[in-house]
């Protein structure tokens, strides 16, 4: 059976970062760009969504709400062993990152990646299933380098989680949520990505009242370019991010 538990990779620089993974994944998804992070001096935690890691059956109860209040809790949890957090996430971790630094200006950085204001049409995600369908199969099958290993997700996927995404990505883009990001502010976002609409970072970056943003935007990748074999140059532009005074 995979497992999906949560990690904690402790440092010795002061600095903490929360690593927050996408929909129907989990901490796993993280855990190269924790260990170079890591190996840099960030104590990094690498937390699950809510209904995530644990069975799929879990995902049919889990909400927007849900999602929210375990990743202010697993930020909570962190601000307790540093007073400086700085925090990432890919796609469903990205939004709940730019959520996360609009309550929270204490927040020193983000930098969400492949996060979707809109969705591509013919994903998984966005297409639409016959009436009635609960559940949607995804084999892990064989995958290609990083993602054999850490890209560990549910084969059984509770289709209600994406109108709960949805929701998710309506609360971000209400009034008074992204004009509310005023931290530095590192946009992330490949332009053959086919799950998060790549026009989504330029929305992003033109609505959060950040003094000190920027996008990184390469043209491969894919929506998991966290995952990509170009993975570690990407991982070097965030470790400049987050050293930047």
């Amino acid at each position: 059976m995979y497992t999906n538990d949560q990690l904690y990779f402790p440092g010795n620089n002061g600095e903490a970062v929360l690593l927050l993974h996408g929909l129907t994944s989990g901490a796993a998804q993280m855990v190269p760009m924790a260990r170079f992070l890591n190996d840099h001096g960030y104590t990094v935690r690498c937390a699950n969504l809510a209904g995530h890691g644990t069975y799929p059956e879990d995902l049919l109860h889990t909400t927007a709400e849900d999602l929210i209040a375990k990743a202010e809790y697993d930020y909570a949890q962190l601000c307790m062993e540093s007073s400086s957090v700085s925090i990432g996430g890919i796609s469903t971790g990205g939004l709940l990152s730019l959520y996360l630094a609009a309550k929270h200006p204490e927040i020193k950085r983000i930098f969400p990646t492949s996060t979707p204001i809109w969705l591509c049409s013919g994903s998984f995600i966005s297409q639409e299933y016959p009436v009635g369908t609960v559940w949607i199969d995804r084999p892990l099958g064989t995958k290609p380098g990083l993602f054999r290993k850490y890209h560990i997700h549910y084969e059984k996927i509770a289709v209600c989680i994406f109108d709960e995404l949805r929701r998710l990505m309506d609360i971000i883009k209400a009034p008074g949520i992204l004009s509310a990001v005023k931290c530095p502010t590192l946009i992330i976002q490949a332009q053959d990505d086919d799950v998060a609409e790549p026009q989504s970072a330029d929305y992003i970056l033109q609505h959060i009242s950040s003094a000190a943003k920027k996008a990184y935007l390469p043209d491969s990748g894919g929506h998991l370019c966290l995952l990509s074999t170009s993975c570690y140059e990407l991982f070097s532009y965030i470790l400049a991010f987050l050293k930047e005074r």
